[in-house]
C-alpha cells in the first residue's frame, strides 16, 4: 500500500531492508539519517503508526503549529497522551480517532514520553523520541552546539537548557499540551492488542505486548476528542484514495488478512484466557500503576534477576520501584556527562521536602526502610549494562549489591513492601561540601 501511495504521489516511500540480527526501528532511523531526501527537509518528525500528531492551534495543521512557534526555535517537544481501549473488545477497521476518544489525564506521569519535531543539523543522529548529535561526549564543540539550540514545549515555551542534550520525557514544570500533543493509540481494542502480541514489534522485544504493558497503556480516565475535528476531512481523503482500483483492492486484502488473524485467535484455545487477562489488567487504577512490574525494556540479564527475585517471593511493587530508581540514576549520569562535555555547570537539584505523614507510617519507616542499598540493579554487572555507575548516597558506597538472600528477607516482609513510598525513582543528591 505504501508503494501504491508513492505511485499516486501522496508520499515518498523508502524501504527499510533490515539485515539479519538488526532491529527494524533502529535500522530505519539509521537509514533515514543517511538519506539526503530526509535530511534536506525543513522540519522532521519521527513517529510510529499508532501515534497521531494533534495540533490544537489554528485549523489543526502542521503549518499552523510552525506558524505559531518562534522563528528561532530548533525543536518542538510534543508530549504523549495515552489513549485507551474505550472498553471495546472486537477488532474493527474503523477510524482510531472515532473509536478511541478516552485517554489519560495530564497528570499521568508514565505518559509523559515525547516525540520531537526538529530542524535537521550537522552530525545529527536520529532517535526514536528525539534527535541526538554524534560524538557529543567526545567532541565538546558538538555538545555545545546541541546545548545552544532552542527547544520549546507544546505551548511554545522554552524547555530547560539541558533538555536539548538529553531526555525523552517531559517534566512537571515543562509539561504542556496547549498547542500540540501526540495522541498515542498504544492498545486500541482488546483484540487489536492481542493481534499486536501475535505479530511482534519493531524493536524485537519478546513478550512486549503482555498484560502489564496493557495495564500501563489502557488509559480511559477522560474524554479527549481533540482529533475528531479531522474525522470528516480524513474520510473525504480516504474516499479519494480508495477510488483508485489498485488501492481499493489492496485495502480489501489487508482487511481480509486481519480478519483471518482474528479467526486464528478465536481458534487458538487461548482466546478466552488472554482476553480475561487483559480485562483484569485494565482494572488497575491509574494511581496504582507504579506497582505494575513492566520489564520488557530491560536487558536480558536484568530480566533474569527480576525472575529470580519473583521466584524468591519479592513483591512485584518493590521490584518495580527498584527498577524506576535505577533508571533515574542512569538518566542523571548521562545528562551530567553531556553537560560537562558542553562546558556547562552540572545543575544541583535540592531534595524535595519530606511529605507529611501520620505517626503510624513514620514509625513503620523507622523500623524498616528501603534504601538504594537494597537495590540489586545499582552497582552491579546488570546495572553496567544499563549504564548506571556506582554512586554514593548518604555516605554509603554502592559498589556492589547485597546478597539476594538479604534482599528477599527484607522485601518479603509487609513492613518493607509498604515502606516503598514517595515519588518513584527519586534519589536525592548528597549535600555539596
Amino acid at each position: 500500500m505504501l508503494i501504491r501511495f508513492e505511485e499516486m504521489g501522496w508520499v515518498k516511500h523508502f524501504r527499510n531492508e533490515v539485515p539479519k540480527g538488526k532491529k527494524p526501528q533502529p535500522n530505519a532511523l539509521q537509514l533515514a539519517t543517511a538519506n539526503k531526501h530526509v535530511m534536506d527537509s525543513e522540519w522532521i518528525l519521527t513517529m510510529d503508526a499508532d501515534e497521531f500528531l494533534s495540533v490544537k492551534c489554528g485549523r489543526g495543521h502542521v503549518g499552523d503549529l510552525i506558524e505559531a512557534i518562534d522563528d528561532d526555535a530548533d525543536a518542538v517537544v510534543i508530549t504523549w497522551r495515552f489513549f485507551g481501549s474505550n472498553g471495546i473488545t472486537a477488532w474493527n477497521p474503523g477510524l482510531a480517532i472515532e473509536n478511541y476518544t478516552k485517554a489519560a489525564p495530564n497528570k499521568f506521569k508514565k505518559g509523559w514520553g515525547v516525540k520531537t519535531m526538529f530542524r535537521p543539523y550537522e552530525d545529527i543522529k536520529l532517535g526514536i523520541h528525539r534527535p541526538h548529535i554524534k560524538k557529543a561526549k567526545q567532541d565538546s564543540a558538538n555538545a555545545k552546539r546541541l546545548f545552544d539550540q532552542k527547544w520549546i514545549n507544546g505551548s511554545g515555551v522554552a524547555m530547560p537548557d539541558e533538555f536539548s542534550l538529553s531526555g525523552w520525557r517531559s517534566t512537571k514544570p515543562a509539561l504542556s499540551y496547549k498547542q500540540a500533543e501526540m495522541n498515542h493509540y498504544g492498545v486500541k481494542s482488546y483484540e487489536a492488542y492481542l493481534l499486536r502480541r501475535v505479530q511482534g514489534n519493531v524493536i524485537n522485544k519478546p513478550d512486549k505486548y503482555d498484560a502489564s504493558c496493557f495495564a500501563l497503556f489502557d488509559c480511559n480516565e477522560i474524554e479527549t476528542p481533540n482529533a475528531l475535528r479531522h474525522a470528516r476531512g480524513t474520510k473525504k481523503k480516504m474516499a479519494q484514495i480508495l477510488s483508485d482500483p489498485t488501492m481499493s483492492a489492496l485495502q480489501e486484502k489487508a482487511l481480509a488478512f486481519h480478519q483471518e488473524r482474528v479467526k486464528v485467535l478465536y481458534d487458538s484455545g487461548e482466546y478466552d484466557s488472554m482476553l480475561t487477562e487483559l480485562k483484569e489488567a485494565s482494572e488497575v487504577p491509574i494511581d496504582k500503576l507504579d506497582q505494575v512490574l513492566f520489564i520488557q525494556h530491560l536487558p536480558k540479564e536484568c530480566q533474569a534477576k527480576v525472575n529470580q527475585m519473583q521466584a524468591a517471593g519479592v513483591p512485584d511493587k518493590v521490584i518495580a520501584k527498584m527498577i524506576a530508581q535505577t533508571q533515574t540514576a542512569k538518566k542523571g549520569e548521562a545528562r551530567s556527562a553531556l553537560l560537562a562535555a558542553a562546558g556547562e555547570t552540572v545543575p544541583y537539584k535540592k531534595a524535595e521536602p519530606e511529605e507529611e505523614m501520620d505517626e503510624k507510617k513514620r514509625q513503620r519507616l523507622k523500623e524498616k526502610t528501603y534504601t538504594v542499598d537494597d537495590n540489586p540493579f545499582i552497582g552491579t554487572k546488570e546495572a553496567a549494562e544499563l549504564g548506571v555507575p556506582a554512586a554514593k548516597i548518604q555516605g554509603m558506597a554502592l559498589d556492589s549489591s547485597p546478597p539476594l538472600e538479604a534482599i528477599v528477607n527484607a522485601a518479603t516482609t509487609t513492613e518493607a513492601a509498604d515502606a516503598v513510598e514517595g515519588d518513584r525513582g527519586t534519589v536525592p543528591l548528597p549535600p555539596r561540601a
